[in-house]
């Protein structure tokens, strides 16, 4: 009789297990694709003249989100970093806003929720004369 009610608690003991593991990674598999949809993309970099530019994105309770740095590598010329930002509505493009930095900035943006997409480029120059990279999508 011993031997049935070790073989049988080991059995209840051994699907106890199976389960507990069945379960923990499924719900650790969906909380980390939840928070992989939260946390955005990781850190892109591209160039321009003397300007470098990091951006990431990600989107939040139906919400995109834009972080980038602006890096003037040359502050002794009188050239700037520029960086643009641009918003889809409904099918159309339009711009958000332009900064400029001759050292470093960085920002932390938050679209609208109608905001379907979003775009940027980095130039570099200074008055009305500079020289933009191509677009970078989301």
């Amino acid at each position: 009789m011993r031997k049935v009610g070790k073989l049988l608690l080991g059995t209840v003991l051994a699907g106890v297990v199976a389960t507990g593991v069945a379960v923990v990674p499924a719900a650790a598999a969906s909380a980390t694709t939840a928070s992989a949809s939260q946390a955005g993309s990781s850190w892109d970099r591209f160039e321009r003249g003397d300007g470098r530019f990091d951006y990431r994105w990600g989107k939040k309770d139906g919400r995109f989100w834009l972080d980038f740095k602006i890096w003037d590598r040359d502050d002794d010329d009188r050239d700037y970093s520029f960086f643009d930002v641009w918003y889809k509505d409904n099918g159309r493009w339009s711009h958000y806003k332009r900064y400029k930095s001759d050292d470093f900035f960085s920002k932390h943006l938050v679209f609208g929720k109608n905001v379907d997409d979003f775009r940027v480029r980095g130039g570099y120059g200074h008055g009305n004369k500079f020289g933009w990279g191509g677009w970078h999508f989301r």
